[in-house]
């Protein structure tokens, strides 16, 4: 059963590097957008005291 676990969690990350890619694609130009999609994906609301600021700010 932990072999169908380990597929089914690729196929989730694939499938949210494919959106990731198409976001980044889209506004390749525009990197706030990005990362404001990056963070508001991720979930994460802890604040990780060793990551780079955010763009722009």
């Amino acid at each position: 059963m932990s072999f169908l676990k380990f597929i089914k969690e690729q196929v989730e990350e694939v499938a949210t590097m494919t959106d990731l890619l198409a976001i980044v694609t889209r506004n390749k130009d525009d990197l706030e957008d990005i990362e404001e999609y990056v963070a508001r994906e991720s979930g994460s609301d802890a604040t990780d005291p060793t990551a780079p600021r955010v763009a722009g700010a």
